[in-house]
């Protein structure tokens, strides 16, 4: 009579539990890469989570997520998660092999997916052997990713969206930005350029050529558009 008195207990009690703790609010602060409902389903197996079973069992097993440094979830009692998420800094991705290849600020390969993130260009152009997950990209000169984290930083500050980098073997760099192509040269006067850049996007929409910036300085302002036939 004792056990099955505790048995009815204990099930009435997990009853309760799995109803008052069952999470119906989960807050994500800090992606830009995946939906709410992407993240629920890679951290949570699409489900709502039970507050008190995570807080018991679940922290403690924390899932590999693409394109995610690491999470923390904080539970506000009773049904409520609010999940910071960390993202990986990549700044570009170079295609190997079927695949897209993203690296960071110093060229590390973070990354392999057959997903194109949005507002992460493509780096075309580098000369490689191979590629090594967790390993810089051997492109004989390692200063080009400063340049192209120079590059990156100039679209968030002037909000420019390109698809695509383009280095020739002298180093000298073109954009692709929809049906335009921007040819910066070897990027002399960056600022002055990408500043110039911004102002003329509203000329440029609907049109399709080549744009020639690769003389422009705030002296000369030299701006050739060649217009496709």
């Amino acid at each position: 009579m004792v056990l099955l008195i505790i048995a009815v207990v204990l099930a009435l009690a997990g009853t309760v539990a799995a109803f008052v703790f069952r999470v119906d609010t989960i807050e994500y602060i800090g992606d830009d890469h995946y939906s709410d409902e992407e993240l629920t389903d890679k951290l949570f197996d699409g489900n709502r989570p039970n507050a008190l079973s995570y807080f018991l069992v679940g922290q403690r097993n924390h899932k590999e997520v693409p394109f995610i440094q690491k999470y923390e979830v904080e539970i506000q009692w009773p049904s409520k998660m609010v999940v910071t998420v960390y993202e990986k800094p990549v700044i570009g991705y170079v295609s190997y092999m079927g695949c897209n290849m993203y690296f960071d600020k110093d060229g590390t390969v973070v990354e392999s997916s057959t997903k194109v993130l949005s507002g992460i260009p493509q780096i075309s152009g580098l000369k490689f052997k191979e590629i090594v997950l967790g390993s810089q990209l051997d492109v004989g000169n390692p200063d080009i990713f400063n340049r192209i984290l120079e590059l990156t930083q100039s679209f968030d500050k002037y909000q420019i969206s390109s698809d695509k980098i383009y280095f020739d073997s002298s180093g000298n760099v073109t954009l692709t930005m929809g049906d335009v192509k921007v040819m910066l040269g070897d990027c002399d006067n960056l600022t002055d350029k990408m500043f110039e850049l911004k102002q003329m996007m509203p000329q440029l929409e609907g049109r399709k050529g080549v744009l020639h910036m690769e003389d422009f300085s705030e002296d000369t302002k030299s701006i050739i558009f060649k217009r496709d036939e």
